[in-house]
């Protein structure tokens, strides 16, 4: 489906009229004109229809093959920039009506033919006598022909339902907001009040936010038990014995089973937990209390504490524009490469400041034929905010190197679990220049300061990735079919005692067993989210290289970011030089580097 194929954890608006984009900017891979590319509306099938036919008409042969897939990522590429522009605008502005309404026209009216066509498109090629995949094809061949299995027309009703009123969630939380001395401040801009050394100005703050979101606990709840249905029925509908057998294939997990993930847990609950214990318990040591109470940590990462043993907390930036020259600086230091990448992004591919009615959250989004990526995030001035830019900066780099080799749009991005740990090794690979000598933001104190705080946020941060991917294997395959909001709280309230022992909810029950209202990978990504746990095992594998060779370690990373995705997940993390596994093994060598990293700036 080419609505937002690419956002991850959009030029100009293709609104009214015909479509026509411009060639590709950034490293064209074959001369393409503005005539190669389909000129149709992408809110109008009519318009959509006479290319598909085209391609449904064509008989295909092993020698012919080739050309046709290509001129199908064509189209899919145009339609893919048009859904991604929309999204821009929705995000941008939760309030905009057009936009919304552009959205839910290009769902409701397009996505359901769309889906059809794609599913013929993906027989015909299926069935290509003597047709063999070779590199380039082989690893889009093996996802079509699992998804061509997957498809089932009934369900593409209820995908679109699923659509829509997951974009539900985000109008209801990117609503939020509290009063506060006298002005409207949205959950991210009172977020960072959270490090107020004021005990009583940040408790109050904390719980005016939590209250934000409890007012809208009844409504919340409401909104999930309709998508968990829906979810329910489209794996009835395609054969499956629950959702996330379905979401398996759906999200083309070939490399690893619902065993594996279990594995995983055992393995974060062995050797992550007891080290993020610690963290705690010395944290609030140091800042004069019994345990670490639940409001010293934060509303979007309530795994992270926001309180520091020194009385000024980090400010790296003022300003966006602030934040972005310190981009600049950084990317250009690591590489040069890099550094014209983001160069290419300043020029109107940047949102990155919070305001009211804005979206929750960060991603970056890709334009297929502009060739152009996009970050959003909501920057209020914070340490978090700064790494969230590097973080995104690593996805959109991932984009831009594949963009650059590969030539088919299914290629353009990795597996999930890949693509993580492209922007999650960013943000180890750029610690060395957070320095000011360095071109970064930090003095030479601070700099140690934050690079801690990294390394805890790493730590604090797997257990709680453990909790949301549990809470939902346990949601999809054992919780009862009439499952009710108290189960669901119980349940969440259940696996955070016991991977979070650290944070001090007492008197606090409410927020605490809420607290999967807050993750919104679970209403509108649900199974999205071990990926950032596997990402991290392999973004600190990239670290630990590149603390022993940093340009090897660059040059690598570039490579496999280039593959795209014509390799397997394990290739794909070879080719990084790192190892794709799960067990306490390599969890319990990771947790030692990081510890022995954290004596070293401590």
């Amino acid at each position: 489906m080419f609505v937002c194929r690419s956002r991850v954890h959009d030029a100009r608006a293709p609104a009214k009229g015909h479509f026509h984009p411009t060639h590709r900017q950034v490293f064209p891979k074959r001369e393409l004109m503005k005539s190669d590319y389909p000129p149709v509306n992408a809110l109008d099938w009519a318009s959509i229809q006479p290319f598909v036919d085209a391609l449904l008409a064509t008989e295909l042969t092993p020698e012919t093959t080739r050309a046709w897939l290509q001129k199908w990522s064509d189209l899919e590429s145009v339609l893919d920039e048009a859904g991604a522009q929309i999204y821009r605008e929705i995000t941008e502005n939760t309030a905009n009506e057009e936009a919304s309404a552009r959205f839910e026209q290009l769902v409701r009216d397009v996505f359901p033919h769309w889906r059809q066509a794609e599913q013929k498109l993906k027989e015909q090629w299926l069935a290509v006598s003597g047709y063999e995949p070779d590199q380039e094809t082989a690893q889009i061949y093996r996802r079509f022909r699992a998804e061509t299995e997957l498809f089932h027309e009934k369900n593409i009703p209820i995908i679109t339902d699923l659509q829509i009123e997951g974009k539900r969630y985000q109008e209801i939380i990117g609503g939020l907001s509290i009063d506060w001395q006298g002005e409207k401040r949205t959950i991210p801009q009172a977020e960072v009040l959270l490090s107020s050394r004021d005990e009583t100005e940040r408790e109050q703050v904390w719980h005016r936010s939590l209250d934000a979101y409890l007012q809208q606990r009844s409504q919340l709840n409401e909104l999930f038990m309709l998508l968990l249905d829906k979810r329910r029925q489209l794996a009835r509908n395609a054969g499956y014995p629950d959702y996330r057998a379905y979401a398996w294939i759906e999200r083309g997990r070939f490399d690893y089973t619902p065993d594996d993930c279990l594995t995983f847990h055992h393995a974060i609950e062995q050797e992550v937990v007891p080290l993020a214990t610690e963290i705690y318990q010395t944290l609030a040591g140091q800042l004069g209390m019994a345990t670490l109470r639940a409001t010293a940590t934060g509303i979007g990462s309530p795994w992270m504490p926001t309180l520091s043993p020194h009385e000024v907390p980090l400010q790296p930036f003022s300003t966006v524009a602030e934040l972005e020259a310190a981009g600049q600086r950084i990317f250009d230091s690591l590489a040069p490469e890099l550094g014209a990448y983001f160069a290419i992004m300043r020029e109107g591919f940047l949102d990155l400041a919070s305001r009211p009615n804005k979206a929750p959250g960060g991603y970056m989004n890709s334009f297929p034929v502009s060739g152009k990526a996009y970050i959003f995030m909501n920057a209020a001035g914070s340490h978090r905010n700064f790494r969230t830019l590097m973080h995104e900066a690593g996805h959109a780099f991932h984009f831009f190197e594949a963009f650059k080799q590969q030539r088919l749009i299914w290629n353009y991005h990795s597996p999930m679990e890949f693509s993580e740990t492209a922007s999650m090794s960013m943000e180890q690979l750029s610690m060395p220049y957070w320095r000011k000598e360095r071109g970064g933001v930090y003095d030479e104190a601070d700099y140690h300061r934050a690079v801690v705080e990294h390394l805890m946020g790493v730590v604090t941060f797997l257990p709680y990735m453990a909790v949301v991917d549990k809470f939902q294997h346990w949601l999809y395959t054992r919780a009862p079919e009439k499952v009710t909001p108290h189960d669901l709280d119980a349940r969440w309230s259940e696996l955070w005692q016991r991977f979070l022992p650290g944070i001090d909810y007492s008197g606090l029950e409410a927020e605490r067993d809420t607290g999967w209202q807050r993750k919104g990978h679970i209403f509108s990504a649900p199974f999205y989210y071990i990926e950032y746990g596997l990402a991290q095992l392999g973004a600190l594998q990239v670290w630990r290289n590149a603390l022993e060779d940093e340009a090897r370690a660059i040059e690598d990373y570039r490579r496999a970011l280039a593959a795209g995705y014509t390799r397997t997940l394990p290739q794909l993390f070879q080719l990084a030089n790192a190892r794709f596994s799960f067990d306490a093994s390599i969890v319990g060598e990771m947790m030692a580097l990081i510890r022995s990293e954290l004596e070293k700036h401590q």
